[in-house]
């Protein structure tokens, strides 16, 4: 017979893998439960937010129905006799104001438009007179001269041949007295207002949101994505069937293995589909499994911590009591020692019981962290309501302008602005990126309580709250970092001046040696000559580099403008960096194709200063050498985007701008490949200092990729305004 330690160690380690298993099991069914919940929870969510998107487009669709049986009706009851009657007495500025002020009641409507018979352009509210466009290829004036019991058609989008955007059209049919077809009136509705409303419910960007026609084609979507527009969603054809076939119109599905432009491959997420009562269009709602069931990975993660360290407990303690159990048969005349241990350990186990219960009361504690956020903050943070009223301040915010939260709070922000200085609601209506995103970073002065000013940089944001929006000030001194940059400056100018002069010398004296000036050079010699020359023309690039950021920050750049015709300034651009273009085993080339043609340029006249012009095209044509492809080739083009506004477009055959270097590329010190590796050399202050530049000459400066039917690449272009040549009899 075992010994009775021996088997009482097997009853332990059975009863404590029996224990270990009981809490995997609970654990996971804790886990399990709460992803459960969390599900249940995001479908409620994703319910409610599609039936707001569904109320708010279907508000929208009744404005625009109402503007086009509005003018449907009052041409039916004016001018409906003929065809040519119908074309003589809509193309009028009369008629054009009209439409145009419909246009402007209503945000979501881009124009309202008037086709005689034949397709064409008799009226519309965005010029006058009509610009003349055939749209009898348009499935809009096709479906109403085809159909005469059509009634008001929603047609696929399309981009618009005056703007390029792209748009989605109602349009009603217009009849003669004999009930014949004699034109149609048409509403352009723009993806671009609904995206930009259905960003507003996308929980943070996280969600995706489109809007589709019954068919499934879409007509909006956030994140907009030109390449789905007038596509169908056929791989989502089966939930938008079920919805269908149901009662209330709408459905909540989680699939996986998603494909196509909405999602990635292999994505499981939510959607939340809502047809719309009165129009032929469809919601759909999305959010992908990262963005539902984030939380519920957080919680599990610490559950599965919580969990280990229970586990390790138990067996730590299951270990513990074995040995005790073999120690006390091995020597009973330890029993007290025994005992002893079994005390401490006992005592240990509270401890661990204790630290999981802190544990879990921290789980709790958490969501009471929030709060302390705004309390212990690091920058001030002033909220106020739409009316410029001070709601709350934090304690930093106190300590910035030496204010109590008593003294500021139910008051107007200009408390803060010097005097006739706009308030903190008047300066974020200012900003341009306000008004576009909610969203506005500048720098601007403020002043304290007892009237002292101070350099301020300002973070705003809105958001909505019961219906009302409120706003969010970040505020943080920044007296000394302007200090820092002051001396920064002062530092690089003269480092810069005092590393030129002698960089000449050694220029100069690498050009005498390179030419023969000392007598034969050996070709070894000769190499190392021309290397050292190259590297210490780069070195003068650079510094007069930072020589013009210097200028611009200081305000003292120069400039001498005079006119020049826009022929004889791109030929000396191609002609300056042709050989730097051939060392890349790049060509360069004027564009014979563009618009206008070469033969036009002569007598088109730029006011600007020369030898800055030809900085900043010596700048675009460099990067475009660089990045293009060897035997590739940069093209200048030239394009009239205006009747006096001409664009300069500097076009390679690379990659084109990767994305996530779009929204910094013309800040300085800004490469797209940063690494101490990068194979593209250059300082990153090119584009930085063009962008000055062309303002200064009332210019533009930009980029975009181009598509593959364009050439592919990136397209860097400058627009600026044009001067009428003189002619002389």
């Amino acid at each position: 017979m075992k010994p009775a330690g021996v088997r009482t160690s097997r009853i332990a380690r059975a009863f404590g893998f029996c224990l270990v298993l009981a809490i995997l099991l609970a654990a996971s069914a804790f886990i399990w439960t709460l992803r459960l919940q969390e599900i249940h929870k995001w479908e409620k969510q994703s319910e409610t937010f599609s039936l707001v998107l569904a109320e708010n487009t279907s508000q929208q669709m009744d404005f625009a129905y109402t503007a086009i049986s509005s003018v449907a009706e009052r041409i039916q009851d004016r001018w409906s006799v003929s065809a040519d009657y119908l074309t003589k007495q809509l193309s009028t500025e009369d008629f054009h104001q009209m439409l145009a002020e419909k246009v402007a009641l209503f945000p979501a409507i881009e124009v309202i438009s008037v086709l005689d018979v034949h397709g064409d352009v008799v009226s519309s509210s965005r010029q006058f007179p009509a610009p003349k466009y055939n749209l009898a290829d348009r499935d809009y004036f096709e479906a109403q001269r085809d159909s005469p019991s059509v009634g008001i058609y929603l047609s696929n989008p399309v981009q618009s041949k005056a703007t390029g955007e792209w748009l989605f059209f109602l349009s009603h049919r217009l009849t003669g007295s004999d009930g014949e077809f004699i034109g149609a009136v048409i509403v352009g509705l723009s993806p671009n207002f609904y995206a930009q409303m259905y960003e507003k419910l996308s929980v943070n960007g996280r969600a995706s949101i489109s809007l589709l026609r019954e068919d499934l084609t879409y007509l909006a979507r956030w994140p907009e994505n030109s390449a789905v527009m007038g596509q169908r969603n056929v791989h989502d054809a089966s939930m938008y069937q079920r919805v269908h076939e149901q009662a209330k119109r709408s459905g909540i599905f989680i699939t996986g293995q998603a494909h196509g432009a909405e999602h990635a491959s292999g994505t499981t997420r939510m959607t939340a589909i809502k047809t719309l009562d009165k129009y032929p269009l469809i919601l759909n709602f999305s959010v992908d499994e990262d963005v539902y069931l984030a939380d519920w990975r957080k919680i599990s993660m610490a559950i599965a911590i919580v969990t280990a360290g229970a586990i390790a407990a138990v067996i730590a303690a299951f270990r513990i009591l074995i040995q005790l159990f073999l120690q006390r048969e091995r020597d009973m005349q330890d029993m007290t020692a025994l005992k002893r241990e079994a005390d401490v350990i006992n005592q240990n186990q509270t401890t661990l019981l204790a630290n999981l219960t802190q544990q879990q009361t921290a789980l709790k504690v958490s969501s009471d962290r929030l709060t302390a956020i705004f309390e212990n903050a690091a920058d001030g943070i002033v909220m106020i309501d739409d009316k410029g009223l001070v709601e709350a301040v934090n304690p930093v915010a106190e300590a910035i302008y030496g204010y109590s939260a008593q003294e500021v709070i139910g008051k107007n922000s200009q408390l803060f602005a010097p005097p006739g200085k706009q308030d903190l609601l008047e300066l974020a209506l200012s900003q341009q990126n306000f008004q576009r995103t909610g969203k506005a970073r500048l720098e601007t002065e403020r002043v304290r309580k007892d009237g002292t000013p101070f350099p301020a940089e300002l973070s705003i944001s809105a958001y909505q709250l019961a219906g009302e929006r409120k706003l969010i000030i970040i505020v943080r001194d920044i007296s000394e970092r302007r200090k820092i940059e002051r001396m920064k400056a002062e530092f690089i100018s003269t480092v810069s001046h005092e590393l030129r002069t002698p960089l000449t010398s050694i220029r100069g004296a690498l050009g005498l040696i390179g030419g023969g000036a000392i007598g034969f050079v050996p070709e070894k010699m000769r190499s190392l000559i021309q290397i050292a020359q190259k590297n210490s023309e780069s070195l003068t690039r650079l510094i007069n580099d930072l020589l013009d950021v210097q200028k611009i920050e200081a305000g003292k750049m120069d400039f001498e403008f005079a006119s020049f015709p826009l022929r004889q300034l791109l030929d000396n651009a191609i002609q300056q960096n042709q050989s730097m273009a051939g060392s890349l085993g790049v060509s360069l080339v004027l564009d014979e194709g563009a618009e206008p043609d070469l033969s036009a340029l002569g007598a088109m006249l730029l006011r600007v200063d020369a030898g800055r012009f030809q900085q900043v095209m010596a700048n675009l044509i460099s990067n475009a050498c660089k990045y293009s492809p060897d035997s590739g080739q940069v093209r200048v083009m030239t394009q009239m985007i205006a009747a006096n506004r001409v664009r300069i477009i500097v076009a390679d055959q690379g990659n084109g701008v990767p994305e996530n270097f779009r929204d910094r590329i013309f800040e300085k010190f800004s490469q797209a490949d940063s690494s101490d590796t990068r194979s593209k050399g250059g300082t990153g202050l090119g584009l930085a200092i063009s962008k000055v530049i062309v303002h200064y000459m009332d210019g533009d400066i930009g980029f975009y990729n181009a598509s593959p039917e364009q050439g592919g690449g990136a397209h860097f272009y400058i627009d600026l305004p044009l001067q009428t040549a003189t002619v002389k009899a």
